[in-house]
């Protein structure tokens, strides 16, 4: 489904702040993987999903998805094949604008734009039905601005946008981080049930060890831009937190142990 090859990403290239993000990264994806990646800030996490996406723009390497050369694709154009969900719950949706014309903006990712009625019968009868899914009432209240929703129900509302439209590949990012303990338990259910129901392929970006190792089917670790270490499903349903900060130590033994503890745990 995916194929990245020799991924590189610079920031500020040429200067004194120079940081290479991403280091001839490679990663094969197979299509209907569910896969957690984690790794310490500055890993180069979010950077790899936002050259999936089309927000950044790497400077080598190739990005095949579905078998197509995405790599110099503007993110417009991306937009049609891959859904994201971003860690802050007021990022994937317009506040002003009602649930329904934020779900109708959302199924007409990638389409051409013609002058048409805003949102159809038939389709505020489809929202209605979709949103019966998330259990928050929210098919009740179509015509409420997506602002008067909390953290949890609009990070629910992003989710079953960015997959509306069936998306080749779903990019999660960190997306429970800002939620509540329980709202995050919440989403992550919500997240499996349509990644399973829908046979989606998908990575998902975590800081937290336990969820990494509790969803998907594959675990990988970044450091420094590169994937230092890449569990299959077997594997990873052996591993334990303090496995992971072992492995760690095991690809880096040139970082102090403390300070590993630092990044992996951060």
């Amino acid at each position: 489904m995916l194929k990245i090859r020799g991924l590189s990403k610079y920031f500020a290239k040429g200067t004194v702040n120079e940081v290479r993000a991403l280091n001839r990264l490679d990663l094969n994806v197979e299509t209907g993987e569910f896969i957690s990646v984690i790794g310490s800030n500055g890993a180069g996490k979010s950077t790899l999903l936002g050259c999936i996406a089309g927000a950044a723009i790497p400077e080598e390497g190739r990005i095949v998805l579905d078998g197509t050369d995405i790599t110099a694709w503007p993110e417009y154009k991306r937009a049609k094949h891959v859904g994201r969900v971003f860690q802050d719950p007021l990022s994937g949706t317009c506040a002003t604008m009602t649930i329904e014309e934020n779900m109708a903006l959302a199924q007409r990712r990638g389409k051409r734009r013609t002058l048409r009625a805003g949102v159809t019968r038939a389709e505020r009868s489809r929202y209605r039905d979709v949103l019966t899914r998330l259990d928050l009432g929210l098919e009740k209240r179509l015509g409420d601005p997506a602002g008067f929703l909390s953290g949890g129900q609009r990070q629910s509302l992003t989710l079953l946008m960015a997959t509306l439209v069936r998306p080749t590949l779903l990019l999660l990012d960190e997306h429970t981080a800002a939620l509540d303990p329980r709202t995050a338990g919440l989403v992550m259910k919500l997240t499996c049930d349509i990644i399973e129901q829908d046979k989606l392929t998908a990575i998902m970006i975590t800081h937290n060890m336990q969820q990494a190792l509790a969803y998907g089917q594959r675990l990988i670790m970044m450091h420094r831009g590169s994937v230092i270490l890449d569990f299959s499903a077997e594997e990873k349903s052996r591993l334990t937190v303090q496995d992971l900060i072992h492995h760690f130590h095991a690809a880096n033994p040139a970082v102090p142990a403390a300070v590993s503890d630092r990044l992996v745990l951060s």
